[in-house]
């Protein structure tokens, strides 16, 4: 392999000054780490990966403010390797798979670095220093490529021109991930300077106690963390310490700046409006505090070394008003879209920012919007950012979009006035400014604007909530324009409870898990046709796109597969675990009420259970993303749980405290089935938290990445030794606690990630093996059970007649519930037949009334991981 030359070892941001060695350099809620002690951290750490002289290395950073993280980053740069950094979440998953790095950051102190090859890659150009997404597509294959001189010069820059020191102390309050976040912690180191690690929000009074209690100077912030920071009053508060509100990430109206510097002028602090983007490091332009109040409209000056122009031939242009074209060592070397780019030298001499912008006198740019911000319409060619303008003006929280259907606006509430009224007006205004008439305008009323991660609005979201993003089945139509990306928002906004919605995330970035998917699967299936092996990990705008590429269904509409296909005729695919559900949960039902006797369903259903949770929560590319992600799950299945036993127990003392803490099985008589009857939610809660700490375990977590299937069926094999063991030495309901059925979760995990024949028939023959004996007594049993790991194995997906699919998925979304309501319906009707279809009724209604809810508590507790 040929190996380009390794960059030189520097100190890249990390000053040499020893006048600096005893200041603090980073802050952590376990102490303080001094310049000189980082620097030692930062070179002991360098010397753990491999020598860059040997090749450099692609090493993925999922950077979280935290010691590991920063010491970890800045020693990859120190060793003169290069760093991509992404978030800590699923959001990674395609970036990985088109990058292939080479070492993996693990943020485990005993062995920080996983080498996933042991010889470089890649040929990695020896300028390239860091790899960041775009912004706003932090889950996006297109990364910018950056060089030690771009990181270098434009963290000295931004230092220079807000005039931070070494006194100068910072806050985490953006993702280090994202270009503004980063630049944060370099402008701060290159100066002397500290920051303080936190992981939280300008909305968490956690933070603002950080602030206030370890003395920061300096305060990032993007305009919606402005709007939060209004709304709450937390600028009003007293925070002595803080001399500088530095805000970049998009523009701020004139008059919200005013505002805040107002708030700064009686608070003792000063407000910095910028201007940056990725692409030119992250600081182009700021504009002096001195300078706000006079000029709220401007976004500054160049920073030093940087230099700009307006090149007004291109056609947006206006009179005095231009393309921003930017010149300077920031800019970036190029864009990466595939591993071989990462061997490109610079590509670029100047870059041009797809900003209109206009220099006045004062030598202050001005913005004006986007070139992509103009769209055509009935043939005539609108500017959304001066109709955005206008709204904002009338007082307006406002995104303006659009296509050649029509112009899109979606707004926040106004006071004392209904959605309708607020909607009207928004509706007569956009019409008036664009020239089109309220006609040609789709409006929505949102409580808030949906955001992206870095606080943009996410104006993809906000179109398809203007147009009516719950559209029902497709019609027909959803194969032209954008009616199909609408209609694919829409059903992911509407089974998860989102108000926002991006097309570049998948199903589970979004916050999708094994509870939610039966609905999703089933209603994009219905949009998309069959949906691919992995849909829930493939973007929503990759699932429009397929679904784009498909033949049109047939004039008869029987086909049911083509794009957009027949959604309540013929024929229809459903994944083999959601008819699983579905017949599993009736015939639980029916048995126990004696409609018929057909044992085996729940043992069944936990193969499932393990199947999904290794689909969705152990899916995430990190330790604490499976924790937080299986949390989410777990909340879903515990909320309704924990109420039924609760209800059960004040009622009519049908369950106790061990029921209601989900652990029937260790505090309970399991011996003689006391209170045994949700033993299946018992044995769930616990192999998933189970499996979760397995992977925990940093080497395991190492090979689970690397090769999942291994991890899964190694660890059904262990799981067999307790199954025997306890087994031999008692029966009963010992056949229904965590240690004798784990294995069930283990071989459903092993299914998830068996990918080849043979790995198919090796994951059916240990589930044979720990099956064949299971239920010595009870052959039938026995066969239940296993003919559902083997439909589950050989069978991802079933095909049904279309009017069955409806049905289907009814019973799989709510079988949770159903499960759980059974038990308290079985003496209220006189008939096995009417109990069973009473029970089940009310299970699907209760999930009905139940899932908005919970979802919505989930999302509280435990937010999805974008």
């Amino acid at each position: 392999m040929t190996v380009l030359a390794p960059a030189p070892r520097r100190g890249l941001l990390l000053p040499v000054d020893s006048a600096w060695d005893g200041r603090p350099a980073l802050l952590t809620a376990s102490g303080t780490v001094s310049h000189e002690e980082l620097r030692a951290a930062v070179e002991d750490l360098a010397g753990r990966l491999p020598d860059a002289a040997q090749g450099r290395r692609l090493v993925h950073l999922p950077l979280r403010p935290d010691l590991a993280g920063v010491t970890a980053y800045l020693a990859t740069l120190q060793a003169g390797h290069v760093a991509l950094v992404t978030p800590d979440d699923a959001r990674t998953a395609t970036i990985l798979d088109r990058y292939r790095p080479d070492v993996t950051a693990t943020g485990d102190p005993e062995q920080p670095f996983e080498t996933m090859s042991s010889v470089p890659r890649h040929l990695l150009h020896p300028d390239l220093a860091l790899l960041l997404s775009t912004s706003g597509s932090t889950g996006s294959p297109k990364l910018v490529r950056l060089s030690h001189e771009n990181v270098q010069s434009n963290a000295a820059a931004i230092a220079e021109a807000l005039r931070i020191t070494e006194l100068d102390r910072a806050i985490t309050s953006l993702p280090l991930h994202y270009c503004f976040g980063l630049s944060v912690l370099h402008s701060h180191l290159v100066a002397g300077g500290s920051v303080v690690l936190h992981d939280g929000s300008v909305m968490d009074e956690a933070l603002w106690s950080a602030v206030d209690d370890l003395g920061v100077s300096t305060l990032a912030v993007v305009p919606h963390m402005v709007e939060l920071m209004e709304s709450t009053g937390a600028l009003e508060r007293a925070h002595p310490s803080l001399r500088l509100l530095a805000q970049a990430g998009g523009r701020m109206h004139p008059d919200r700046v005013l505002r805040t510097a107002a708030l700064g002028r009686d608070q003792g602090w000063e407000l910095a409006v910028m201007y940056g983007q990725t692409e030119a490091t992250a600081r182009i332009c700021v504009l002096d505090p001195a300078l706000v109040a006079d000029h709220p409209d401007a976004v500054g000056r160049p920073v030093a070394g940087t230099s700009l122009y307006l090149d007004t031939t291109v056609p947006e242009a206006t009179d005095g008003t231009g393309e921003v074209v930017v010149r300077g060592p920031g800019v970036m070397m190029g864009y990466a879209e595939h591993c071989d780019d990462l061997a490109l030298g610079p590509m670029l001499s100047e870059l041009r920012t797809g900003d209109l912008g206009s220099v006045g006198p004062d030598g202050l740019l001005r913005l004006g919007g986007r070139r992509s911000g103009f769209v055509k319409v009935m043939g005539l060619r609108i500017d959304v950012a001066a109709v955005e303008s206008v709204l904002e003006s009338a007082g307006f929280v406002a995104c303006v979009g659009g296509d050649e259907s029509g112009l899109t606006v979606t707004v926040e509430p106004e006071a004392g006035t209904t959605s309708v009224e607020t909607a009207a007006r928004a509706r007569r205004l956009a019409g008036e400014a664009s020239g089109l008439g309220p006609s040609a305008v789709a409006a929505a009323v949102v409580v808030d604007l949906p955001r992206l991660a870095n606080g943009k609005v996410d104006r993809l979201a906000c179109a398809a909530l203007a147009r009516g993003g719950t559209a029902g089945p497709d019609d027909g139509t959803a194969d032209t324009g954008t009616t199909l990306a609408v209609s694919v928002a829409g059903a992911v906004a509407d089974v998860l409870g989102l108000d926002a919605v991006d097309l570049d995330l998948s199903f589970v970035q979004h916050g999708g898990d094994s509870l939610s998917h039966v609905q999703a699967s089933v209603r994009l299936e219905a949009l998309v046709g069959p949906l691919p092996r992995g849909w829930h990990h493939r973007s929503l705008g990759e699932l429009v796109e397929l679904a784009r590429s498909r033949p049109a269904a047939p004039a008869g509409g029987t086909a049911g597969h083509a794009r957009g296909g027949a959604a309540w005729s013929g024929w229809r695919t459903v994944e083999t675990s959601v008819l699983i559900r579905a017949i599993a949960v009736v015939i639980i039902c029916g048995s126990h009420i004696d409609l018929f006797r057909i044992l085996g369903g729940a043992h069944t259903l936990l193969a499932v259970a393990g199947f999904n949770a290794a689909r969705f929560g152990l899916s995430m590319p990190t330790t604490g993303g499976r924790w937080r992600a299986s949390a989410r799950t777990l909340i879903g299945v515990a909320v309704p749980t924990i109420a039924v036993a609760l209800f059960g127990m004040v009622t009519h003392d049908r369950y106790g405290w061990a029921n209601v803490a989900l652990a029937n099985w260790v505090f309970g008589d399991v011996t003689y089935g006391f209170r045994n009857e949700l033993w299946f939610i018992d044995a769930l809660v616990a192999s998933t938290l189970t499996l979760v700490a397995v992977l925990s375990v940093p080497a395991v977590g190492r090979a689970w990445l690397r090769d999942p299937w291994r991890v899964a069926a190694a660890v059904a094999v262990v799981a067999l030794v307790p199954r025997f063991v306890i087994l031999h030495l008692g029966e009963g309901v010992l056949r229904g606690i965590m240690p004798t059925t784990f294995w069930l979760f283990a071989i459903g995990a092993a299914v998830a990630y068996a990918d080849t024949r043979r790995r198919r028939l090796l994951t059916l023959a240990i589930a044979v093996v720990g099956g064949i004996t299971f239920f010595p007594d009870d052959p039938q049993r026995t066969a239940t059970v296993l003919a559902g790991i083997a439909a589950l194995t050989l069978l991802p997906e079933v095909r049904l007649p279309a009017r069955a699919v409806p049905l289907i998925s009814l019973l799989a979304s709510a079988s949770l519930y159903v499960y759980l309501v059974q038990f308290q319906i079985l003496g209220l009707v006189p008939t096995a037949l009417g109990a069973t279809l009473v029970a089940i009724a009310a299970g699907c209604l209760l999930w009905r009334v139940a899932d908005r809810p919970v979802r919505r508590l989930q999302d509280l507790v435990l937010p999805p991981t974008r």
